[in-house]
C-alpha cells in the first residue's frame, strides 16, 4: 500500500487499515483501493470533495455529514466533523461501513456500489442497469485483486 502510493499512504494508517479490516473478516485492500479512489490517488486526509445535493465528503474515506454520524455510532465511536480528517479515524469508519454493507448484501459488487452512491443510489443504479457491476465496484476489486496478486508473488 505505501509503495503502491508512492508513500502517499502511510506506513501507520497501512498497518492500522490491516488491522481492522482483518478484525472485520474484509479484504485491506478493498479498503485501501477504496480510499485510493475516493482521494483521487492523492490520500489527502484534508480533502473535501466537491458540493453536491447532499453537502461535502470529507476525509480519506469521504463521509458526508449526513452518513458519518451513524456510521460512528455503529462504530462505538464519538462523532464530531473535524474527527473526518484524522486517517485513523476515517479508516475505521471505511471499514465498519463496508462490513456493514457487505453483510447487508453479500457481494462486493452491491456493498461497494452502495458505499459510492449511497443505498438509495444502489437501487437506483440497479433499476437503470438491471445490475450493480458499476464502474466504481469494478475498479476497486480489479485492483484489489492485483494488489493481492503481488504480495503473494513476493
Amino acid at each position: 500500500m505505501v509503495e503502491d502510493s508512492e508513500g502517499l499512504f502511510e506506513k501507520s494508517w497501512a498497518m492500522f487499515l490491516i488491522q481492522k479490516a482483518n478484525a472485520n473478516d474484509l479484504d485491506p485492500f478493498i479498503v485501501y483501493e477504496l480510499i485510493k479512489i475516493e482521494t483521487g490517488e492523492t490520500f489527502d486526509p484534508e480533502l473535501v470533495g466537491p458540493p453536491t445535493e447532499y453537502g461535502h465528503a470529507y476525509g480519506l474515506s469521504q463521509f458526508m455529514e449526513n452518513t458519518a454520524p451513524w456510521i460512528a455510532d455503529m462504530a462505538d465511536l464519538p462523532y464530531e466533523k473535524e474527527l473526518l480528517f484524522e486517517p485513523t479515524y476515517s479508516i475505521q469508519l471505511a471499514v465498519v461501513y463496508l462490513d456493514f454493507l457487505y453483510s447487508e448484501y453479500e457481494n462486493w459488487d452491491e456493498a461497494l456500489t452502495a458505499y459510492h452512491r449511497g443505498i438509495g443510489g444502489l437501487k437506483q443504479y440497479q433499476e437503470q442497469n438491471g445490475h450493480a457491476k458499476s464502474w466504481y465496484a469494478i475498479e476497486i476489486q480489479q485492483k484489489a485483486e492485483n494488489n493481492r496478486s503481488l504480495v503473494f508473488a513476493n
